[in-house]
């Protein structure tokens, strides 16, 4: 993985902290499509998130398996958004490793808010994981304002 001068765990941090992204995905004649997902990641990066096999991302995902997802807030102006190939995930494993972690994404302190788990409709899930080959952070809100200013860190630079 790149070496750069944000901290590993910072980053590993705020996407904890922050359970939801945008994922990007794009489908029949090139037309993008954003849809909001309930995400885990772990320590290299991936993410793993659970959708219907009737959603529109899905199928796109089916024909063309490359996304992205953007994580930020707006409070802190810190942004993750990482790009990469989706696979699915063997059923056993997301049961075995992600299940109970899904099942436990709540906002502090809330105990009264249903996870996402437990709203889940009727349907086929496929367990999926994001696999980066381009990651970048960008932290807008703890740097000095700067009209040439470079934002942008590079954790995971494009392939060449």
């Amino acid at each position: 993985m790149h070496k750069n001068n944000t901290d590993h765990k910072l980053i590993h941090a705020f996407l904890k902290k922050h359970p939801m992204g945008v994922l990007s995905t794009v489908g029949v004649d090139n037309v993008p499509w954003g849809a909001a997902v309930y995400y885990l990641s772990d320590e290299d990066f991936n993410i793993y998130f659970v959708t219907r096999a009737e959603s529109l991302k899905y199928k796109n995902i089916e024909m063309n398996p490359y996304a992205a997802l953007t994580v930020s807030d707006s409070e802190t102006q810190i942004t993750v958004q990482l790009s990469g190939k989706v696979s699915t995930m063997p059923v056993q494993k997301y049961m075995d490793v992600f299940f109970d972690k899904f099942a436990n994404i709540r906002p502090d302190g809330d105990y009264e808010w249903a996870p996402p788990i437990d709203k889940v409709h009727e349907g086929n899930y496929m367990p999926l994981q994001l696999t980066p080959t381009k990651m970048q952070y960008a932290d807008y809100g703890s740097r000095r304002i700067e009209v040439q200013g470079n934002y942008i860190e590079q954790i995971i630079p494009n392939p060449k």
